[in-house]
């Protein structure tokens, strides 16, 4: 009986992913951790870790004896660690010296505003107010009101009227007052007032929220696992049949109307589903699946095979850049056939492990729950040479799956959290919504005071219904939650008006300012043979510089799936002999997607041969244009040096480029100032005429030097 080569790698206690390396060094050619080796083989690789185990050994008695003759060695670290701890004692002493002087400095200049040292004291009208020896520091941004400031200060606001009365300013209690007037004010009362310095606050990735990660505070975490697939093919089943729940039983019409995420314990770990819709009126619920999972598992009904939206699907899978792993389902029924669903997903660049590819097939029935450990198995194989970690310390991170308003509670969010431990109490962020945790939910409807990575949770406490597919951070305090929300409001109001579509023509420049080499296309066509065609043709265009990716590919109309999945791809849709829906053509027109249709394929290949030309590299070439000689130099005042010559070959034009040649070597590359032909400005002259010019930025002219004029021009570079 073959041994799994998983199997092995446990016993010898290093990962799958390593294991599998050490097999193809030896000799051993598998592609898969569920491939099985053979008696021979399991001796190889015995034999192979025996020889390792001999050469630690040795290593090991060979520095035992170094260690001995060494001794000196230890010796001089102990002396580097003592040598540090004294020149650590010295800085103290210094840092220490400097205070003392800083402190007398600063208690000299007490009466100009100059702080002594200081401990924060928390006084009950917040945060803004700060004591230091005796003397009460309040600190404001910007404008304050007279009664805000009387409040801070500690005295009756009626109090600050009088005295502003009496200097003859009338202001009442919700006036606003200047800085300067407030630090006059404060002076009267042993006060002083600060300018508290603005806080630059962004959000999203720029808003960074913690240090880098410690290696020690990472532990590993349960992959997130979406499960995709045509509709009625099986997915939810096989969902419930993973949790023994009946979810499918719930759904409107037999199928899922909405993003749900369940989380289920095995022996070997936790793993976290992701239940995508398969309907194609839900493609953009499932992209945002693809977009936070770490394994893609598609689920194809072995009686059904492969229809659109397993390929639609599959797009979404490859464009997220993710493991897919396939579960070919319903295998219970007379009319399966595993086979065929292989081979037709071969035709998408899905080849199976036993065919020499790299993707993991497992037959599986929902319903007769059949080979379901072995899916689990695999799932938690691949996790595992992914190396999946994060780190529970730090704040809360996380995206948004689905969201709602109740009207018993208020709204809810759907989370995945993808960093640290969210807790209740916590002030949240996401994307113009923000509040604070009031209730977590987990997927088992029990409330819970925690969650954690990887773990999805329904979060009651927004002030609003957040976005799906917004992401959501823990921010400090109300105050920073409130600022940042108001900025992202102001970026979502900037990134619709200066928001920017692919199209072909706007291709070049796009190309040159995001340094993208890669044209994205959805192609369409009226049969599979033109499909095979189109695609071929196109493909044929990439060049090492410039390629055509083609995202998905296949025939009938051109549909709201398409244009979605071309929005979110930054994609280009092209028809051949075949015209988009009218609910297509309203996402594309309301999203910015251009869709190109043709019923000739000549004109679309040089459609898109064009746009490729237009993002190379550009290339220039020199076009030489004549020779002047300087036969007199002549110095005008305020003006510089002008040289009188004669145009020796070819002509030279007021606009070209020039360079002066001295005893044949360059000195300088610039543009002429002055071209004249008597006392007349010259747009041009040429062989045999004399003429006056001048050099721009440059007056070391002499006589006997040469003016080379010369042109740039870009040459149009082509594919071939």
């Amino acid at each position: 009986m073959k041994i799994r080569v998983h199997e092995l790698a446990k016993m010898y206690g290093i990962t799958n992913k390593e294991f599998l390396d050490i097999l193809n060094n030896i000799g051993i050619e598998v592609h898969s951790n569920l491939a099985g080796l053979t008696k021979e083989q399991e001796q190889i690789v015995s034999d192979h870790f025996a020889h390792i185990d001999d050469v630690v050994s040795n290593s090991a008695y060979i520095e035992e004896e170094t260690m001995k003759n060494n001794i000196d060695l230890q010796e001089a670290d102990d002396f580097l660690v003592d040598d540090h701890s004294t020149s650590k004692k010295k800085k103290n002493n210094n840092k220490n010296k400097t205070e003392n002087s800083n402190t007398d400095s600063k208690s000299k200049k007490k009466k100009k505003g100059r702080r002594a040292d200081f401990v924060v004291k928390k006084a009950e009208q917040g945060p803004e107010i700060i004591e230091e020896d005796g003397m009460k520091i309040i600190k404001i941004r910007g404008e304050i009101t007279l009664g805000e400031f009387a409040d801070r200060l500690g005295v009756g606001s009626s109090e600050i009227i009088k005295k502003l009365f009496l200097k003859g300013q009338m202001l009442t209690i919700n006036s606003p007052i200047s800085f300067e007037l407030a630090e006059e004010l404060a002076m009267e009362y042993d006060a002083l007032v600060e300018m508290e310095e603005e806080v630059e606050l962004d959000f999203g990735d720029k808003f960074d929220l913690e240090i880098v990660d410690k290696s020690e505070d990472l532990i590993e975490r349960a992959p997130v696992i979406t499960i995709m697939g045509h509709v009625d093919h099986g997915k939810t089943s096989l969902l419930d049949a993973i949790r023994a729940t009946t979810v499918a039983s719930g759904e409107a019409g037999g199928i899922t109307q909405k993003i749900g995420a369940y989380q289920i314990t095995k022996p070997t770990g936790k793993i976290t589903f992701v239940d995508t819709p398969g309907h194609e009126a839900f493609t953009d619920m499932r992209a945002r699946g693809a977009q936070v999972t770490d394994i893609a598992i598609l689920v194809v009904a072995a009686d059904d095979g492969v229809m659109p939206q397993t390929i639609e699907a599959l797009s979404h899978a490859k464009a997220a850049h993710v493991p897919i792993i396939v579960a070919i389902n319903k295998i219970d029924k007379p009319e399966a056939n595993a086979m065929r669903v292989k081979q037709e997903l071969m035709e998408h660049g899905l080849v199976s492990v036993e065919w020499g590819g790299d993707t993991e097939f497992v037959e599986v029935s929902a319903k007769a729950k059949l080979n379901l450990d072995t899916l689990l198995d695999t799932i938690l194989i691949t996790a595992e040479i992914l190396e999946l970690k994060a780190n529970p310390k730090k704040r809360a991170k996380g995206i948004v799956l689905e969201s709602r308003l109740d009207p018993k509670v208020g709204p809810i969010a759907d989370v995945l959290i993808q960093e640290g431990t969210l807790k209740i109490g916590e002030v949240i962020v996401a994307g113009e919504c923000m509040g604070k945790v009031r209730a977590l939910v987990n997927d088992l409807g029990q409330k819970v005071q925690t969650a954690t990575v990887s773990q999805p949770i329904e979060i009651i406490g927004f002030n609003e219904v957040p976005s799906a597919g917004d992401t959501f951070y823990v921010i400090q305090n109300e105050q920073h939650a409130k600022r940042i929300v108001e900025e992202m409001t102001k970026e979502r109001k900037i990134s619709e008006v200066t928001r920017k579509t692919i199209s072909l023509e706007s291709l070049s420049q796009q190309m040159d300012s995001a340094n993208i080499k890669e044209l994205n296309l959805i192609l369409r066509a009226d049969s599979r043979g033109s499909v095979e065609a189109l695609r071929d043709s196109l493909l044929k265009l990439s060049t090492d510089e410039v390629a055509v990716n083609i995202m998905q590919a296949a025939s009938g109309a051109i549909t709201e799936s398409d244009v979605k999945l071309a929005e979110a791809s930054n994609a280009i849709i092209i028809g051949f002999n075949v015209r988009p829906t009218t609910n297509a053509l309203k996402e594309a027109d309301s999203n910015g997607v251009e869709i190109r249709t043709s019923n000739i394929i000549y004109h679309i290949i040089e459609d898109i041969e064009k746009a490729l030309t237009g993002m190379l590299d550009p290339e220039f070439r020199e076009n030489y244009s004549g020779r002047i000689e300087i036969k007199k130099v002549f110095k005008v005042s305020k003006v510089g040096n002008i040289a009188g010559c004669v145009v020796v070959d070819g002509k030279v034009r007021k606009d070209s480029n020039i360079r002066i040649l001295r005893n044949g070597v360059v000195v300088y590359e610039g543009k002429l100032s002055t071209l004249k032909r008597y006392k007349d400005d010259a747009k041009e002259v040429v062989a045999g005429q004399e003429c006056g010019l001048g050099i721009e930025n440059f007056n070391d002219i002499k006589e006997g030097d040469i003016v080379e004029a010369f042109d740039i021009i870009e040459v149009k570079r082509t594919l071939k």
